[in-house]
Order: C-alpha cells, then sequence, then structure tokens
C-alpha cells in the first residue's frame, strides 16, 4: 500500500504547486495591472491640475462689456468668452502659439509648436513626460494660422483630457450642443466654426500640405460629405480651416478630424 500511495502523494504536491505557481503568476498581474491603473489616473490628475494652474494663470473672463448704443444696428457685436494673456504663456513656455477653447468642455488648452511633430506627443509644457502630451500644430504649418489649413494634433484620452472628447461629434446632438471653438492667438481672436467631421485614416489626404485655398476648400467639401454630423454653414473658396485631429479605433490607424473654419473677431 504504500508504494502505491508515494505516486499519488507526489501527484497532489505537483499539482498544488502548479496551482501556486498560476496563482502567483495571476496575483502579480493583477497587482500589475493595479498599479498601471493607478499611475495612470495619478499622472491623469497631475495633468489635469497642471493645465487648471496654466489656465489660472493666464486666462479670465472679459473684465469689461461693449456699450452698443451708439451703434449701427445692423453691426454685429461678439464678445469672446474669455480672455487669454500670451505675455504669462510665454514665460512658462515660448513654443505656445495659440490658446483653444470650447465652452462646456474641457478643452481650455495652449497649443504649442516645435521644429517636429513628436517632441510633445508625451510631453507636457516643462519638457517632463506626459501620457496625454500636449496639443500641438503640425511643425508644417506657419504659427500666425495663415495657412488654408493648420493641423492640431492632440491625444485621445478616456478621462476626456485633451482631444478625449472630439468623438463625441460622432453624435449630432453633441455638435448641436457645441457648434463652435474659440481660437486665440497673440495678434488675433476667431471663432471656429465647425462644418464636419469623420473617422480617416493617418495617411489620408486631409493631412496633406502645401494645397492652395480652391484645392483645400475641395478637399474639406469631400469631408463635409462623409461628416457624421450636419451643418448649414455654406463653404466660400477663400476659407482657412483648421483640422483638429486625434485617434479613432474602428480600424488600425484610424483617426477622427474635426474641421472648422477661421472667422476672424474684431
Amino acid at each position: 500500500m504504500s508504494h502505491c500511495a508515494e505516486p499519488k502523494k507526489g501527484k497532489k504536491k505537483m499539482k498544488r504547486l502548479v496551482w501556486n505557481a498560476l496563482f502567483a503568476v495571476a496575483l502579480a498581474l493583477l497587482i500589475f495591472s493595479l498599479y498601471q491603473i493607478y499611475s495612470y489616473y495619478k499622472e491623469s490628475k497631475a495633468a489635469r491640475h497642471w493645465n487648471e494652474d496654466l489656465a489660472e494663470l493666464a486666462v479670465s473672463s472679459p473684465s469689461h462689456t461693449i456699450d452698443t448704443e451708439d451703434l449701427p444696428i445692423a453691426e454685429e457685436i461678439i464678445t469672446p468668452p474669455i480672455t487669454v494673456d500670451f505675455d504669462a504663456l510665454h514665460e512658462v513656455n515660448a513654443d505656445i502659439i495659440a490658446w483653444l477653447y470650447c465652452e462646456d468642455t474641457p478643452i481650455n488648452l495652449p497649443i504649442v509648436q516645435a521644429e517636429d511633430n513628436a517632441y510633445y506627443l508625451r510631453r507636457r509644457l516643462d519638457g517632463t513626460y506626459q501620457t496625454a502630451g500636449t496639443l500641438f500644430a503640425d511643425c508644417r504649418n506657419a504659427a500666425d494660422f495663415s495657412d488654408p489649413n493648420t493641423i492640431i494634433y492632440g491625444h485621445h484620452m478616456k478621462n476626456d483630457e485633451m482631444f478625449g472628447t472630439l468623438p463625441n461629434y460622432k453624435e449630432q446632438s453633441y455638435y448641436e450642443e457645441h457648434p463652435l471653438f474659440w481660437l486665440f492667438t497673440p495678434s488675433h481672436t476667431y471663432q471656429l466654426e465647425l462644418v464636419c467631421g469623420h473617422v480617416t485614416p493617418a495617411d489620408s489626404d486631409i493631412y496633406r500640405h502645401g494645397l492652395t485655398q480652391t484645392e483645400q476648400t475641395d478637399l474639406v467639401r469631400e469631408s463635409v460629405a462623409k461628416s457624421t454630423f450636419k451643418t448649414n454653414i455654406e463653404l466660400q473658396d477663400e476659407e482657412r480651416y483648421v483640422t483638429l485631429s486625434t485617434c479613432s479605433y474602428e480600424y488600425e490607424n484610424a483617426r477622427y478630424v474635426l474641421i472648422g473654419r477661421l472667422r476672424k473677431i474684431n
């Protein structure tokens, strides 16, 4: 009987060792996953506080109202919802070329431009690592938004930071609640009137540089036909556009682009 019992004991011991090893691996994976989640949310919280502090430093509500009593009735007065202090921003980082704002969304953020399109992909304004990176304009574009189309890139963050809310424009109702952005530069204030948004490959023509204004308008008209929302805006031949680009997940290397036309506000 003792000779028969020994193999059974050995099998039980081996089975117990295997289960212990599997449990240890599963526990290690769980701890690693929890650590990754903790790190992500800790970094996201730090990034949000960084952006909030920057907005508190340089962004404020208008300090005055415009007296319209003596203006012609037909003259339209548009007051921007915020003002931006670029002198204060440039003390933080001279690469800041603009500020982007969309009311009732997390988008109240600076836009930078570097010598390449990689530097700010995973960096905050002080150069330290940040998964969310910073909104940045394509390095090929003019910094004053004078090109027919200026491209701004931002990460699609799960907590809606950066450009995490752009894919919401796949719903008509979201567009109707947020039909425009505000774009502030050191010299001008613009409304960014949204004309279309759609999913497109990372190598699509929308990212081409050097198009004429007519070619760019034709390309935008093609995008309007594919848009996930509809507008009543009629495009003119001499328009300047801004394309906001972020990742989308319908297929490999998919992007969601949101295109708006610039309207200078006096």
